[in-house]
């Protein structure tokens, strides 16, 4: 039965699924298809070096990880009602609950099967985004992979920080909006509230699931330009410190971890208790 309830799981949402996929990597995706098709987008790649690449693949690895955990967690939530709350409104989920699997351990496997989705694809949008950039910088002819080998090492010693960091706050979106939609009685009130929770949590929690260290932007500001009238479409004036970003902090990771817990135990709690009208 655990064999079923995967695949009932996979048969049902697989395109919600690689839509998610496709959305979080949309930002690189479409850069490298500009890349890829304009001859424009492709000038700031020839004027790098070994010594600039760490600015350009820091910032490919902060603005994805940024994204990630704001604008995207709206995403996840979405993901979350879109796979739990359709088998609430038409009752097919009443037919697994006579099935000889018991109701929580259905919840569960239903849950644990979310949450492997939900953090493999946000691991892979903020591993994949660095490595995106490296290879078009690679492609660009000045970056060298003898001379940019150790950059490329300490951009996913920080990634993989950073993917950490955004699985926890997305589990947090996902199993909250779970909650959310085994609440509310139909999809579109679910999918307002998901939205709605998922904004008051970045509120709340803005300064405490920051993982930006106060080093990051205590020296020079950062600054990113863009423009579309020079060759030079993408500017990024100066290094980024990568050790304030991502830092292992135990308080907020395990709080993440904790609320991702809670909201999954309530979820399952009242799945359990649906009854068919």
């Amino acid at each position: 039965m655990i064999r079923a309830v995967f695949w009932k799981e996979w048969r049902e949402h697989r395109w919600k699924y690689a839509a998610f996929w496709l959305a979080l990597n949309f930002p690189v995706l479409l850069v490298a298809l500009a890349v890829a098709l304009s001859v424009g987008a492709r000038a700031p790649f020839g004027d790098l070096s070994d010594s600039t690449a760490l600015k350009y693949l820091g910032f490919a690895l902060i603005g994805e990880s940024g994204l990630l955990a704001s604008i995207f967690l709206v995403v996840t939530g979405f993901l979350a009602v879109a796979t739990f709350r359709p088998e609430l409104e038409d009752g097919s989920v009443f037919f697994f609950y006579e099935q000889p699997l018991s109701r929580g351990r259905y919840v569960a496997l239903k849950l644990l099967n979310g949450v492997l989705h939900t953090v493999l694809a946000v691991t892979f949008a903020v591993l994949f985004a660095p490595v995106a950039a490296y290879a078009l910088m690679l492609l660009g002819g000045k970056v060298t992979v003898a001379g940019s080998m150790g950059t490329l090492a300490a951009v996913m010693a920080a990634s993989a920080r950073g993917a950490v960091w955004c699985s926890l706050i997305s589990l947090v979106a996902f199993t909250g909006s779970a909650l959310v939609a085994a609440l509310l009685p139909r999809w579109w009130l679910a999918t307002a509230g998901s939205a709605l929770l998922i904004v008051l949590f970045s509120i709340a929690g803005a300064n405490f699931f920051d993982f930006i260290e106060p080093a990051f932007t205590a020296a020079e500001p950062l600054t990113v330009g863009v423009g579309f009238g020079s060759p030079q479409w993408l500017t990024v004036s100066r290094t980024i410190p990568l050790y304030a970003f991502a830092p292992w902090r135990a308080l907020p990771l395990l709080t993440a971890l904790l609320l991702a817990a809670s909201f999954a135990a309530a979820t399952g709690l009242l799945y359990t208790r649906k009854q068919l009208k």
